[in-house]
């Protein structure tokens, strides 16, 4: 796999599996973590989408964009695999209902669902997928619209404006929250 290594410069270089680990894992297990509905969810999902890219490194070419845009589009996908496993499974359950009662919350798990950004996370985890896909590649991420965009199939115009619809509902969801008592 040959891959750009920054926007100036046009040297390509080999990107091997380590390679790819090396310098993405930290930002797909962040882009996990606010996607799945929970840590052990966002483990598998991170790791499931590196094993994705490093299964199809041979077929990334260049021509068609840059690695960054082909590595999210490939965790983009690995997400909503992920999403529809569970909606299945939720299925499933309910069908042969084995559904079992919600355990109390120790007390360490209520003071943490205090803190802000675990009630952000949380509200993030009860967004549609695409909401929380773009969300998470745009500002987990840091990329630019356009390249959020791109990994989740829009313009940058539609995933601007997209980005922004996401946030709205974001922000009506706090703002509910921190009305609560």
């Amino acid at each position: 796999m040959e891959a750009v290594l920054s926007a100036g410069q046009t040297q390509p270089v080999t990107l091997t599996a380590e390679e790819l680990c090396r310098r993405y894992s930290a930002s797909v297990c962040r882009f996990a973590a606010i996607v799945a509905p929970n840590t052990g969810e966002a483990e598998d999902l991170a790791q499931d989408a590196l094993l994705r890219a490093i299964r199809a490194i041979d077929s990334y070419d260049p021509r068609r964009g840059t690695p960054e845009a082909w590595l999210w589009r490939i965790v983009v996908n690995a997400s909503r695999d992920a999403a529809r496993r569970r909606q299945r499974m939720g299925w499933l359950i309910d069908r042969i209902g084995l559904i079992t009662p919600r355990e109390t919350d120790s007390v360490e798990t209520l003071a943490l669902e205090k803190l802000r950004d675990a009630d952000l996370v949380a509200h993030l985890r009860r967004l549609p997928e695409r909401d929380r896909a773009l969300l998470a590649l745009r500002y987990g991420l840091g990329l630019d619209t356009g390249e959020a965009g791109q990994a989740v199939g829009l313009s940058a115009d539609s995933a601007g404006k997209a980005i922004r619809r996401a946030l709205a509902r974001l922000r009506a969801r706090l703002e509910v929250s921190f009305r609560e008592p």
